[in-house]
């Protein structure tokens, strides 16, 4: 009886189901565009793409998915590591000596300074803030170093 009906069910029609999204952009508010923009670009190397609107700067973060910077920001952002943007470099050194130039903290997850860990999958990460204080957890997959 309960074969017969798994398999009613298994025949019937099905209702058309939506595909599953997919992301597209992540926006961000800067006090300052161009600053925040210029950290992405030198930092990670992300590749400015034009918009046609002026109080706004795009950045392409891979994969189809844009990093957006909106003006307006008066406030400062509240500090949460866990809520942050995720970032795979490809390596986490160059990442590391980029930031120490000029003169941005970096932590592991835990908050203790220039202090690099490895996830339980074996990828490299640090935590650091963006111009605005954005959390941005930045790994790779080198494996674990030593500081």
């Amino acid at each position: 009886m309960i074969v017969q009906s798994v398999l009613l069910v298994l025949a019937a029609p099905q209702a058309a189901v939506a595909p599953p999204a997919t992301a597209e952009h992540v926006a961000i508010q800067a006090a300052d565009i161009d600053r925040s923009a210029a950290f992405y670009h030198e930092a990670f190397g992300l590749r400015i793409i034009p918009t046609p609107l002026k109080n706004r700067r795009w950045l392409d973060l891979g994969n189809g998915l844009a990093l957006h910077i909106l003006d307006g920001r008066t406030a400062p952002k509240p500090s949460n590591r866990n809520e942050h943007l995720a970032l795979h470099v490809d390596n986490l050194a160059t990442t590391t000596a980029w930031l120490d130039r000029h003169g941005h903290v970096w932590t592991d997850l835990a908050g203790r300074p220039r202090t690099m860990q490895v996830r339980f999958d074996g990828v490299r990460q640090i935590f650091a803030q963006d111009p605005d204080g954005y959390w941005l957890e930045i790994g790779d997959s080198r494996g674990a170093v030593t500081r």
